[in-house]
């Protein structure tokens, strides 16, 4: 057991921190909005070095996010990073350059999701394919969502049977009130779905709620991929800040928390790193670099 005195700069314990079981890590997967990036749309070249860094020493690294392929594109022509990458909030896990696992809502599922969209005026649903996604309300206050993800919608879905033959791997309710969002949630507890809310540094006052199939999730996302590496959940570190990100948290064998975290999220990680703004993704990188150099 490592004393939290001996820890190394920039971390310190979590609420899991007695439980903590320390060792190699052979795969790190961070979450994007909050963790990777922050108030800047890519992330800043102390992390993008960061991540150099711990993959030159034999440590794979993915990124973890609601969004779809085409809303990281730039992230990751910055950072180069080898994944595997879970995308969709945990709905697809793509590795040199294909899918290797997927999870899809089925048509049902849409149209409850379509229902409670046109119930709420403060809010509305992006219903996602592989790639693009269509809006069950054109509603100007999301542009600045389209604008962090650089992609519009490819129009406007009334119902289910507009989407074809294609998987949905999730649909994102973009909520511009509290109120609205706390009304979501409660509706969609009664679904048997996954349900994972997030925000962004960028879009203050604006949360976004992902919405799986059942077991689509990160933490499922991390579990597939790691075994397609051939590594077991105990060398799997995860660095998150959003309720979306705890269940990384439950199967990662070193879970790590910004600082800038709810304290519920923070309680559910071993250790807790700066934030955004300090870099904390470094800090907890190079911590985990220098211990697989010293293993």
């Amino acid at each position: 057991m490592i004393r939290a005195d001996a820890l190394p700069p920039g971390l310190r314990p979590g609420g899991r921190f007695e439980l903590w079981q320390p060792g190699p890590v052979r795969y790190v997967v961070a979450d994007v909005d909050g963790t990777l990036i922050g108030p800047l749309a890519l992330a800043t070249p102390a992390v993008a070095e960061a991540i150099g860094r711990v993959e030159a020493a034999g440590i794979r690294f993915g990124y973890a996010t609601g969004r779809m392929r085409d809303g990281v594109r730039d992230l990751h022509e910055q950072l180069g990073a080898t994944g595997p990458h879970i995308l969709h909030n945990g709905a697809e896990v793509r590795f040199a350059g294909r899918t290797i696992a997927s999870w899809s809502l089925d048509p049902g599922d849409v149209g409850v999701l379509l229902d409670l969209a046109a119930a709420n005026e403060d809010l509305f649903v992006e219903i996602y394919g592989t790639s693009g996604f269509h809006v069950s309300s054109w509603d100007e206050r999301g542009r600045g969502h389209w604008d962090l993800i650089g992609a519009e919608p490819l129009g406007l879905i009334t119902g289910p049977d507009q989407i074809g033959g294609g998987p949905v791997p999730k649909a994102t309710f973009v909520a511009f009130t509290d109120e609205a969002r706390d009304w979501l949630l409660a509706e969609l507890g009664r679904l048997d779905v996954e349900v994972g809310t997030a925000t962004s540094p960028r879009l203050p006052g604006i949360s976004f709620t992902n919405v799986n199939r059942p077991g689509a999730t990160k933490g499922a996302a991390l579990l597939a991929a790691s075994e397609h590496l051939g590594v077991t959940p105990g060398a799997v570190a995860a660095i998150g800040d959003a309720a979306n990100d705890a269940s990384m948290f439950a199967v990662a064998g070193t879970a790590i928390a910004m600082a800038q975290a709810e304290p519920e999220i923070r309680d559910a990680a071993h250790l807790v790193t700066r934030s955004v703004d300090e870099n904390g993704v470094a800090s907890a990188l190079d911590a985990l670099g220098t211990a697989r150099a010293t293993a």
